[in-house]
């Protein structure tokens, strides 16, 4: 449950940065800041080094399947 939560929460932090925090700030527009795929990826990787929870690093799979088929 907690990894659920986990990833709920590093999609939603990497796709409100993408789409509407960082128009805001123009002098951020380069990788990994201006792309959700992989800012989710860092932000995954950093997390997994924490936490040593491998199922954290399907995190830009989930949000990649999210923005092709939900959205």
């Amino acid at each position: 449950m907690n990894s659920i939560v986990s990833l709920l929460v590093i999609i939603t932090i990497a796709t409100t940065w993408v789409d509407y925090a960082r128009p805001s700030i123009d002098k951020w527009d380069y990788k990994p800041f201006n792309c959700s795929f992989c800012l989710t990826f860092w932000l995954s990787l950093i997390y997994f080094l924490i936490t040593l929870n491998p199922i954290i690093l399907i995190t830009p799979l989930i949000l990649r399947i999210i923005e092709r088929r939900l959205l």
